[in-house]
């Protein structure tokens, strides 16, 4: 019998600690943030050529261009237009051979337009491809529209590459 008490009060002091150390905590909140090293960075510049337009022609103008800058098709009141240079940048992202061209790939976009002359005469879309080396993309004029009454003259414009990560 003293064999049973000696377990049952060992067995009691074991429980005791247990409670004791069960009614002593705490809780707390953890923070932590966790950023994406996209590493944006400007290669080269895009550089649209240049866009010959009748200003008699009181048509609508339209401008296609390829992921490399190879103007595709043109129309309307546009006579003439060169190819572009697709400006060059880097961004480590996921999967870049997915971006095949589009307004936004991976959490990259150009963040705002370009127009000629006054916004409501011309603008256009830019996309954004991988251009198949390392990390680096083109960003380029896809489709642009141009209106009557636009100036002649040498327009230059900063566009912005943003990441949003998805």
């Amino acid at each position: 019998m003293n064999k049973y008490i000696l377990m049952l009060g060992v067995a009691g002091v074991a429980l005791g600690t247990y409670a004791a150390y069960a009614g002593n905590s705490a809780t707390m909140t953890v923070t932590a943030t966790i950023e994406h090293d996209v590493s944006l960075g400007n290669v080269t510049d895009l550089n649209m050529g240049t866009i010959t337009i009748n200003p008699a022609d009181d048509t609508d103008g339209d401008i296609v261009y390829t992921s490399t800058g190879v103007v595709s098709s043109y129309s309307g009141l546009i006579t003439r237009a060169t190819n572009a240079t697709p400006g060059t940048f880097t961004a480590n992202i996921p999967n870049p051979s997915a971006c095949t061209g589009a307004t936004t790939c991976g959490g990259l976009e150009v963040t705002n337009t370009i127009y000629f002359g006054d916004p409501e005469n011309s603008y256009c879309d830019m996309f954004i491809a991988y251009s198949g080396t390392s990390n680096r993309f083109n960003v380029y004029p896809y489709d642009c529209w141009f209106y009557q009454g636009i100036p002649p003259r040498t327009y230059n414009f900063e566009i912005e590459i943003s990441y949003t990560p998805s």
